[in-house]
């Protein structure tokens, strides 16, 4: 089958069944010639061996994934978490990547202060920025479903990481998952009001009778609830002409599948749910 032309991966969607050497191989003899990576995996290779292992499958590096949390309140927490970050950048450009995901983080323990935890998280990545700046390496937020908030990040809608984007300026940018923002009533204003700072687009599906909010039960493409082909459409029209990624995260039916399975089923799903082409 056809690779589709702007189809690409996300490790995770596949890190159940296969190691990162696995994956590579495995998105490379389908064609798919991009993919972002899971910072683990590439800290246990090694950014040499691994970028030379993504090089010569012809994988290009989308997104590095992802930073240590910045809404810390702990001072040595928030040091800590800051080298990790330094380092992190240092390996997505390394490896040639393109951006490294922030998932911010959500509120700390003990903690009630949400705006608190949102200033805190600007100023950290206010912090950072000169030195992706420097590396050639975007920090692209992304905004988590609201059901995550305490726990995986305060920023819950696109307005939000996009008003930061807003202050912090170049060397900032968003990613707009699919699966994390179609409920948003205020979604078609925050994409057009992001123009030229989309990274990425990740899509899946919101499943109707979805059993987790920690996102490892979504659907492929057409199982669910999200016109996918709008919102890829108003992406693109916010000056967005990179690749689709798809991040399905999935532990009750296809983290238990054969990855191949996925990934043709993927091809077929995409073209027709994502593209809005006719069968």
């Amino acid at each position: 089958m056809k690779t589709p032309e702007r189809f690409a991966m996300h490790q995770g969607t596949t890190e159940r069944q296969w190691s990162f050497e696995q994956a590579v191989e495995g998105y490379a003899r389908h064609g798919i010639r991009a993919m972002t990576v899971r910072r683990e995996s590439i800290e246990e290779m090694g950014a040499g061996p691994a970028g030379k292992r993504l090089r010569d499958a012809g994988i290009e590096v989308l997104g590095v994934s992802r930073c240590a949390p910045v809404t810390e309140d702990d001072p040595g927490r928030r040091a800590a978490n800051h080298e990790q970050n330094r380092r992190a950048i240092a390996l997505a450009a390394d490896i040639s990547a393109r951006h490294l995901v922030i998932i911010a983080g959500g509120v700390p323990d003990g903690s009630r202060d949400v705006a608190g935890a949102r200033g805190r998280a600007r100023d950290a990545l206010g912090e950072l920025l000169p030195e992706a700046r420097a590396a050639g390496i975007n920090l692209a937020l992304e905004a988590i479903h609201p059901m995550r908030a305490a726990g995986g990040s305060i920023f819950s809608t696109l307005a939000l990481a996009n008003d930061v984007c807003v202050e912090l300026g170049a060397g900032t940018g968003l990613i707009v998952d699919a699966y994390h923002v179609w409920w948003d009533p205020g979604l078609d204003v925050a994409i057009a009001a992001s123009q030229g700072r989309i990274l990425s687009f990740q899509f899946s599906d919101w499943l109707r009778d979805s059993e987790e909010i920690d996102g490892s039960d979504r659907g492929m493409p057409g199982d669910g609830v999200i016109d996918l082909p709008g919102m890829r459409a108003k992406v693109r029209a916010a000056g967005y002409d990179g690749y689709d990624e798809l991040e399905l995260f999935s532990r009750r039916n296809w983290w238990q599948r054969d990855p191949d399975e996925l990934i043709e089923t993927a091809f077929v799903r995409y073209r027709e749910f994502v593209l809005g082409e006719a069968g």
